[in-house]
Parts: C-alpha cells; structure tokens; sequence
C-alpha cells in the first residue's frame, strides 16, 4: 500500500478525527457517536486545544507563530516637541497624541512584539533599529526620530516626532479560532505535525468533562507531543552560530562610543 501525498499542514477534520479514535468514538466512518464535528461543544475543544498549543509553542520560541516585516504607517509628526506627549499604535487605531485615528492598528492575531524599526515615509532607506528603555518612556524634547518604543497595554508606545514615520515591526501570532464546523475539511492548521498533539488535547477536555480515568493519561500524552514540536525548532536553532556582538556594534546609529 502507497501512502499517498497531503498537505504540509493538517486539517481540523484530521484533528477531530484522531481525537475521535482516541477516545474510542470512531463510528459511522470516524465521524463519531457523540465528539462528533456538529456537535456544540467539539468546536470549543478543538479551539482550547489550538489556543493551549499557541502559548505552548509560542513562550519557547517556536518560530512557526513568528511574523516579520509588518509595516505601519504613516505615523504623523507632532505639531511641536511637548515633554508631556506620548502616542501608540493598537488595536483600535492610532493615537497621535491628542486624538485617535482608524490606521495604522495592529494586526488582530499578533499578540506580543519583539522587535520594531522606524524609517522616514517614502525615504526609500533601510529600517533602523528603535530601542527599548529598560524602565518606562522618558519625558523628552521630541526630534527628527521616534528612537524608542514600549509595548504596553498592548499597544506601541512612543514619545512621537516632528517627521512622518513609519514602522516596522516584528512580533508573534496566535493560531486562528474555529467559527463553523462546516469548515473543518478544509480549514488547514499552521503548525507541521501537529495532529497528535491537537487531537490528544482535544480528546483530554473531552475526557476531563466526562469523568473518565482515562483523562490524566491524555493529559501527559498531550504535554509529550507538544514537547516533540518544541525540540524539533530548538535543534534548528541550535545550527546557528550565535556570536555575542562588541561593545558599540549593535549597527544602532545612536551607539555611542568612548573616546578611550
């Protein structure tokens, strides 16, 4: 027997079918009994378990749910430099200071950001790198650039600028929700091999909520295939050469360097 070709990435039906046969409710052609996909408690299972995986994965680093090179912009300049002012970026749009605007705003799934570059809008340059202060924000003299950035109240944080600005920026998304059983054949899931570890979390709060014994022994099955995604990105980690960089070499324009 051939096994034939499939996509990189798994469908919702291949997690629900999986998790059907884990707890012994593969009939009617592994449609099941009672975890069936119409069911109205399957779609909250399967959306815990894509919403446990995510922070799983995510807090180690796994890069799968790492997004680079979203773009936002224009940031407007201040009428003037005021110590007292700080803008943001956030869900619901743009804060320039002194009134909120619809764009830019952060994309929906991003839920933490590492890292953020600034440039002059239509400059045609490189991004620069913008810093973060290792307390809050200061009261400053604003200038020509943003310089640093804070994330806060789930939002870019900034002291503002007398030019336009845009932004880019790097940071981690989640794994999107389920809204219609109707769509788990061909709803595709972003994380490679990734059924086992899915379905047995589905199948552990399926368990849990009924009593069976069964429930822990899923729950340990469950935290064993998460840690085989986890430890497949960690050893591609582990070829690259990380070199600590010298005193002043960071590539920041705004390094400093001593005159001794």
């Amino acid at each position: 027997m051939s096994i034939q070709p499939q996509s990189a990435y798994p469908t919702a039906e291949q997690v629900m079918n999986r998790a059907r046969a884990y707890v012994n409710d593969a009939f009617r052609q592994g449609k099941g009994r009672i975890l069936t996909d119409q069911a109205p408690f399957t779609i909250e299972y399967l959306n815990g378990a894509l919403e446990e995986l995510s922070d799983k994965i995510g807090n180690n680093g796994v890069i799968t749910l790492t997004v680079d090179n979203i773009i936002l912009g224009p940031i407007g300049p201040l009428p003037g430099p005021d110590p007292a002012v700080q803008i943001f970026i956030g869900y619901t749009g743009y804060f320039d200071g002194y009134e909120m605007h619809a764009l830019p705003v952060l994309p929906s799934n991003l839920i933490s950001v590492k890292e953020v570059w600034e440039r002059v809008v239509g400059s045609g340059l490189p991004f620069k790198p913008m810093n973060q202060p290792q307390g809050p924000l200061p009261s400053i003299l604003q200038g020509l650039w943003l310089n640093l950035w804070e994330y806060r109240q789930d939002s870019i944080y900034m002291t503002g600028s007398t030019q336009t600005e845009e932004l880019r920026i790097r940071g981690e998304i989640r794994l999107g929700t389920l809204t219609d059983a109707n769509d788990f054949s061909t709803t595709q899931i972003g994380v490679l091999a990734s059924v086992n570890a899915l379905a047995t979390l589905v199948a552990y709060n399926y368990a849990r909520a009924r009593g069976a014994p069964a429930a822990q022994a899923m729950a340990a099955d469950a935290t064993k295939f998460q840690k085989y995604i986890v430890k497949r990105y960690t050893r591609l980690k582990q070829s690259i050469n990380y070199q600590r960089p010298g005193y002043g070499e960071a590539g920041d324009r705004r390094v400093v360097r001593l005159p001794f």
